[in-house]
């Protein structure tokens, strides 16, 4: 959850459990019927307890998390005075960090006025979560606001800084439903509190099964339907296909349930389907009666080949769109491709758009104002669903509607081959390849193994599924990994390992090619524009977004690094109570801090046993509090067997917590050198001042990291790091150069 807003939510947990206490009767109908079928239900962001209590009183096996440990204690109360126990069954956790379950946990799942508190980085991953916990077939409910009048547009905040981010109903069902969830029933409500400017959009989802298929019919008719005269259509449809498919982000949605697409991405994919056909040595018509030199040809036609011969000393049409995408095309050049741009966005506009459908604007309207492309947001979300498969269907109905066209004189053998011409990859990797070669200190991506002379250039995403030569999709990575990786998608778990890797290389590549990588990185992120300094985090999601909708979709293979470390053992949570009791129980109180650490507490791992993240933690190792120190491996708290393990209270053990032993000065009298304090692996700020571990790259050249125990505050600019000891001086690091400043935040010192 945003920091402001999970600050909200605890400061006024108490008073918000007595203002959320009632539910309307609907909505007590609504989980009824919903989850009527369903036994065991998580209740994602259960806040104070209300639906969870609801639940639990009607005989579900229920749960609920929360990030605020304050709604928690509050939800607690609750219950309990209402004679539930819930021993177990109130769990912290922040979306989008559900692995304390197991996959396919819960048949039954809400999430009711949760996402929109979410910043937009973590919406996907959260969806991943909810939808990986969840057994197929079972029942996702959903509510977030469709309208609030009390949210700034401009900020996305109400007046209490809790985060509103825009999720319109439309783009909310694309999201979920893009990674296999179906939508079993969808509607507006008024507001359960009867707040006046409010209401909400409630949508019940079902997780389909990996084979389900989904239905065709919509785009179908509107392919048949149209005459079959010109081939506008077919590139039409293919290009919203391929956009829907590999940059979804740039539709906008309208509060009137349509979509925007701009029209200049559809003409930059229409300029690269036709050069091929234009450039042959064949003439290929494209419409009916077309002819060589006739006066019946294509619009598109004159432009672009005056363009294809302005290229055709200087490496066709690789060379052009290297040119393109560097942006280092000559003066003429782009003046050249400026012409033809103009004119294919104008005859996307006035046929195709205009006429599908046989009406006049009947499929698609054109916006003139900021020249886009709108469409029915279902229709949209059709080919979001299916547009690998409307992809590879235009390519062969061109080819057979082209050999119609010429009566025969073009086979459509020809036409696929013109249609499936891409510029030159391996030229267009050379860039990365010259990159790469030039670091001193080279890794696999996949594996951190070091890199010597000999390494390939990895696609990330393979180029069988995407075709995709961007900068963001290469990387270096040893050959035999490259070779076993072959044409599967990394796993959702191995991208979040290697990111760190990722975006190290990413930020290489933006600076030593800054307008490439720019302008390709801009096509993953849509709309979302590519910000100096804060671009990081957003381009990582839509890349992670980007591999598990390819693999719902396309049905591709999953790869993993056979050799990667062992992971931590699974995190226990403590056996619920009984969901209901026929009669009260005598409540039972302890707890404490354990007093009285001795070197004896502190075991190596074999000793540990079952007792790994249960009543131990390990050691990660000893870490400066002044000057930045490198004394942290992060990573090895998957590496469990090198680490010793020392006993810690009970509500301290949790997995992704470590110990380290303070080794400096800096945060007297907080923490003394000598102490041994629990942290919890995080790498975003949760407040302002707290305690963390700082993650200072750029002072340690040629070492895996440069740490040291802080205070993190910021301004605009920097991140600022405080000693609590006035002899030390803030450390200022800009927000250009690290986007995640922590490695850990603070959680107690053992005594």
């Amino acid at each position: 959850m945003d920091a402001r807003t999970s600050e909200f939510y605890s400061t006024n947990a108490s008073r918000l459990a007595s203002g959320y206490a009632g539910v309307s009767p609907e909505f007590e109908s609504r989980l009824l019927r919903t989850f009527e079928k369903s036994r065991r239900i998580l209740d994602v962001g259960c806040g104070t307890g209300r639906d969870l209590g609801f639940l639990l009183k009607n005989g579900k096996d229920a749960f609920g998390v929360d990030a605020s440990q304050a709604m928690l204690t509050a939800a607690q109360s609750a219950l309990e005075a209402d004679g539930l126990r819930v021993d177990g069954r109130l769990l912290e956790a922040e979306l989008p960090d559900l692995s304390r379950f197991d996959e396919g946990e819960f048949d039954g799942i809400l999430c009711s006025a949760v996402l929109m508190h979410l910043p937009e980085d973590k919406i996907f991953d959260t969806v991943y979560a909810l939808r990986r916990v969840l057994k197929p077939g079972g029942t996702l409910l959903v509510s977030v606001p469709c309208s609030r009048s009390d949210v700034d547009p401009a900020t996305r905040r109400d007046a209490h800084g809790r985060l509103f981010s825009d999720l319109p109903p439309a783009k909310l069902q694309l999201l979920f439903e893009r990674v296999g969830f179906s939508v079993r029933n969808s509607e507006i409500v008024a507001d359960s509190l009867g707040r006046d400017g409010i209401q909400w959009c409630v949508i019940e989802f079902v997780r389909l099964d990996e084979s389900a298929e989904r239905p065709l019919h919509l785009v179908e008719g509107i392919l048949n339907r149209d005459k079959k005269d010109a081939t506008y259509k077919l590139a039409l449809f293919r290009a919203l296909a391929e956009i829907a498919q590999t940059q979804n982000h740039l539709a906008a949605y309208t509060p009137e349930g349509k979509v925007k697409i701009p029209v200049e991405a559809i003409a930059d994919k229409w300029m690269l389907y036709y050069w091929p056909i234009f450039e042959s040595a064949a003439f290929i018509g494209q419409r009916t009666g077309e002819e060589r030199g006739g006066g019946s040809g294509v619009a598109i036609r004159p432009p672009l080949e005056t363009l294809i011969n302005h290229f055709r000393t200087s490496g066709g049409l690789t060379g052009f769109y290297t040119d393109w995408k560097s942006g280092t095309l000559t003066k003429d050049a782009a003046r050249l491709w400026k012409s033809a741009r103009a004119k294919f966005q104008n005859t996307i506009w006035t046929m195709p758009v205009r006429h599908a459908g046989g009406g006049d604007f009947d499929v698609f309207q054109y916006d003139r104002l900021d020249k886009s492309i709108c469409m029915d947001a279902n229709l949209w979300r059709e080919l979001c669903l299916t547009g690998s498969w409307i992809h590879d269907a235009t390519i062969l109905r061109w080819a057979e509607l082209t050999e119609q066209l010429t009566k025969g004189a073009v086979k459509a053998s020809l036409v696929i081959d013109c249609l499936l011409a891409i510029p030159d990859p391996a030229r267009n990797v050379n860039d990365a390849r010259r990159y790469f070669q030039s670091l001193p200190d080279r890794v696999c991506v996949w594996s951190d193994r070091s890199l010597e002379a000999d390494f390939a250039v990895d696609h990330a995403m393979p180029f069988s599924l995407w075709r995709n030569n961007d900068l963001w999709n290469l990387f270096p990575a040893a050959p035999g990994i490259n070779a076993a990786k072959s044409d599967k998608l990394p796993t959702y778990g191995l991208l979040h390992r290697q990111r760190d890797t990722i975006i190290h290389y990413w930020r290489g590549l933006d600076s030593a090619l800054g307008e490439r990588f720019a302008r390709e990185a801009q096509t993953l992120l849509g709309r979302d524009p590519f910000r100096p300094g804060s671009w990081e985090p957003r381009l990582f999601a839509r890349f992670v977004e980007a591999f598990e909708v390819t693999a719902n979709q396309r049905g591709a293979g999953r790869w993993e690094v056979e050799s990667r470390v062992a992971t931590a053992p699974p995190v226990s949570r403590p056996q619920p109570s009984p969901v209901r009791y026929p009669e009260p129980e005598e409540r039972m109180h302890g707890g404490g801090t354990p007093k009285g650490f001795v070197t004896a507490n502190i075991i190596p791992f074999p000793e540990v046993g079952d007792g790994a993240f249960k009543t131990h933690l390990p050691i990660v190792g000893s870490l400066a509090a002044g000057n930045p120190f490198h004394g942290l491996e992060p990573g090895s708290l998957d590496a469990s067997g090198d680490l010793d393990w020392i006993k810690v209270p009970g509500h301290l053990a949790k997995s992704g917590r470590f110990v380290v032993r303070v080794a400096g000065d800096s945060m007297e009298p907080t923490l003394r050198i000598g102490d041994l304090v629990v942290f919890e692996y995080h790498r975003s700020p949760r407040r302002d001042r707290e305690i963390i571990i700082a993650n200072l790259p750029e002072f340690g050249a040629g070492s895996p990291g440069t740490e040291a125990i802080k205070r993190i505050t910021q301004d605009a600019d920097c991140w600022i790091f405080q000693s609590d000891n006035p002899a030390h001086q803030p450390i200022r690091v800009s927000k250009n150069e690290t986007s995640h400043p922590i490695l850990g935040t603070m959680l107690e010192v053992l005594k």
